[in-house]
């Protein structure tokens, strides 16, 4: 069995690994060659079979976390690879092997509060402060990822009706909150104007050179309002967005509703979420049902 695992080292130095890469895989290869030997007594790799990689699947996720069991049987795969390639195994038993599942992680948060002294710490007199706002406002607003933010121009909005257009992959509609069109109106107005070369430009937020900002421009404005509203906490687009996300969903947006505000094909995608506080279904369902709602206005009416 030495052998064997000389050989796969061997074959993996050969596909470029890094150090560290090749000595994870030597100890989860060399950990589950002692468990076959003890386990099955052979002396080569005959009786590798799928019931028997489900055995030491259970047997890790005994003393293993799921995210460790499933990187030990990464490592595994490799290894039964080399061997299906080299004639040592008929075929790779671990196909038809299911990995453990691995919960998605709760999504890091700013709180309310963070987010209003992040909105409000660009400054107004000046033409990036109306810009950096504006951005801020719009992220927050409407959820978008940095590059959809990056890619707007003036023609996609459409803010007498309180959207915006998203273009991509998958195109969509999304709505922008009064604040947002607030603060993008005064931008409009006070501030984009004069940092144009031309007057036919599209791009909705120009850098200082007049040309689209990049995610790394973006990246440095954030974090320099984020250490002037004093957050302490990480920070990025992506934290934003999923602020946006679980501040809605507090307040009782659903999950599906959420799915079609960011462009997900299916709800698997906000897993993510399931975590989050939300409000009964019948608080929901008294606050939101017309007919409920029309009656608390006739009684307020006298009706």
């Amino acid at each position: 069995m030495e052998l064997l695992l000389q050989e796969f080292m061997e074959w993996l130095k050969s596909q470029s690994y890094s150090d560290s890469s090749l000595k994870n895989h030597h100890d989860d290869t060399q950990q589950f060659l002692h468990w076959y030997v003890a386990t099955t007594e052979a002396g080569d790799l005959g009786k590798v079979n799928h019931l028997l990689m489900e055995q030491y699947r259970d047997q890790l996720l005994d003393f293993m976390q799921p995210s460790s069991v499933c990187r030990h049987l990464s490592s595994l795969k490799l290894f039964l690879n080399c061997a299906e390639g080299k004639n040592w195994i008929r075929v790779n038993p671990l196909h038809l092997v299911k990995f453990p599942e691995i919960p998605p992680k709760p999504p890091e948060l700013l709180s309310k509060n963070e987010v209003e002294d992040l909105l409000e710490a660009p400054s107004d007199d000046h033409y990036l402060g109306l810009r950096d706002r504006a951005m801020l406002e719009l992220l927050y607003s409407s959820g978008l990822k940095v590059h959809e933010l990056l890619n707007l121009d003036t023609s996609d909005l459409f803010l007498d009706l309180g959207f915006l257009k998203v273009r991509g992959r998958r195109e969509r509609m999304v709505p922008v909150t009064t604040m947002a069109i607030k603060v993008l109106q005064k931008y409009l107005k006070e501030g984009r104007q004069d940092r144009l070369r031309f007057e036919e430009d599209l791009c909705l937020f120009p850098n200082r050179d007049a040309e689209r900002m990049t995610r790394i421009g973006f990246w440095f404005m954030i974090k320099k309002h984020a250490k002037r509203a004093g957050i302490q906490s990480r920070i990025n687009a992506r934290i934003l967005r999923h602020s946006f996300a679980a501040h809605l969903l507090e307040n009782g947006l659903d999950l599906t509703d959420l799915a079609q505000l960011f462009g997900y094909v299916s709800l698997d995608a906000t897993l993510q979420y399931a975590h989050i506080n939300r409000p009964d279904y019948v608080d929901v369902y008294r606050r939101c049902h017309p007919g409920i709602v029309g009656v608390v206005n006739r009684d307020q009416n006298g009706s």
